[in-house]
């Protein structure tokens, strides 16, 4: 029997206001179910906890068909580069976003079809309800706007990752009208830091009114900021500020040197400032009011379970399949301008293009080039199923985040391994 969302009272309620087209109450509950694990998981705090979780239209935009949570938050979701121009020009881009668009990016009617691709995907029960335009800066994008709405439409959760300094009211009010998540970027609360690592004067400025014009407006937004040397002491801060303003969510990555980032060598954690981001994140998530997902950092899994005493192999294994750490391949399907598709904007390794293929098919070949961890110790290693190790820190010769906190069971230094994978 098909249930109604008007069947399943508040919660259908707020699915149904967040865009989501369910046809049963399993989502909701599958939804509800991992959030309330992940909380568990991460010792997220009662009280602050159910302030977030209350906000049901915000769960079900941010969490739209997910039936995992690991690197770049809930999975499946498909992230598109829709242009390589940006405004910016920040030192850690993994895009190599300039005043430039990329040769051959998607024309308007190829856009079109690949957005289609992904709305009968999702419709179909086995790709992405979830669809987020990226960058370089998307607004430089004419069409953007349009196939935003398509995408809404077709009843997809649509999230917008932009540097905030063309988001101006007129064109926020726009985007709450098609209930589109906001995602702005901040590298610190310290203006000028902030400028330097995104290469322009007046940055943060722009960031900050973006950021607060979507706060005074009531539209969904999240922050991601870059974790660096140069920053480290700035996470906190920028997490708290969001906090302040009613963030819903905070992604913070770990630097990774891919694109422009590989001529930033300066900005590299080293193992001691890794084991200081992982307590940095560990920590607001615990007392904080938004849920704090770590990027390029898996080993955060690992470290919660160690922290909490959750040893059990069996379990651990049971956690991996909700909590799987390293999502290339296993959830995320990353576009490039020109549609060449790649496991994560930090593994330039194409398995295909959306112009000659269906995203089946791409998926198919996403998952069987990534089936294995990327670590070549996640076997032997105690939490080898939440964790796997992230493809693209290893790839860069990245260390362990796991090392650094004196456990002997943890896999060597990524630098160490003689072990790498050719994804060409």
């Amino acid at each position: 029997m098909r249930v109604r969302p008007a069947d399943l009272g508040p919660l259908a309620g707020a699915a149904r206001r967040a865009g989501q087209a369910l046809s049963t109450p399993i989502t909701l509950a599958r939804q509800a179910g991992l959030i309330g694990a992940y909380a568990r998981l991460a010792g997220w705090r009662t009280a602050p906890f159910l302030r977030w979780a209350a906000r049901w239209d915000n769960l079900f935009q941010a969490g739209a068909g997910a039936t995992r949570i690991g690197c770049f938050g809930p999975a499946p979701h498909v992230v598109w580069e829709v242009t390589q121009r940006c405004n910016l020009r920040c030192a850690h881009c993994h895009a190599s976003g300039g005043p430039q668009a990329a040769p051959d990016e998607l024309t308007t009617a190829e856009a079109r079809a690949f957005v289609d691709q992904v709305v009968q995907a999702g419709r179909a029960g086995w790709g992405a309800r979830i669809l987020v335009f990226s960058g370089g800066e998307p607004l430089m994008r004419p069409d953007l706007l349009d196939l935003i709405a398509q995408a809404r439409r077709g009843g997809l959760a649509v999230f917008l990752a932009t540097n905030g300094v063309l988001l101006d009211e007129p064109l926020a009010r726009r985007l709450k009208a098609l209930r589109v998540g906001v995602v702005i970027g901040l590298d610190a609360m310290t203006p000028d830091l902030h400028d330097e690592i995104r290469g322009l004067p007046g940055a943060w400025e722009g960031a900050i009114r973006g950021i607060e014009t979507c706060a005074r407006l009531g539209l969904y937004f999240h922050l991601n900021v870059v974790a660096t040397a140069r920053n480290l002491d700035e996470v906190g801060p920028i997490i708290d500020y969001g906090n302040r303003l009613g963030a819903y969510s905070h992604f913070v990555y770990r630097f990774v040197p891919v694109g422009r980032g590989l001529e930033a060598d300066a900005l590299r954690l080293d193992p001691t400032q890794l084991g200081r981001l992982l307590e940095i994140i560990a920590d607001r998530q615990r007392h904080g009011t938004a849920i704090v997902i770590p990027v390029a950092l898996p080993e955060f899994w690992a470290r919660a379970l160690r922290e909490r005493g959750m040893g059990d192999a069996r379990r651990i294994e049971a956690l991996g399949r909700s909590f799987p750490g390293c999502q290339a391949g296993r959830g995320l399907t990353y576009v490039k301008p020109d549609g060449a598709v790649w496991a994560c904007p930090f593994t330039p390794a194409e398995v295909g293009n959306v112009r000659r293929e269906g995203l089946e098919a791409l998926s198919r070949r996403l998952e069987e080039a990534f089936a294995a961890p990327a670590c070549p110790d996640a076997a032997g290693c105690p939490w080898g199923a939440v964790c796997g190790g992230c493809h693209a820190c290893l790839g860069a010769g990245e260390p362990c985040a796991l090392g650094v906190a004196g456990d002997t069971a943890a896999p060597r230094m990524a630098g160490e391994s003689e072990a790498r994978k050719d994804y060409g």
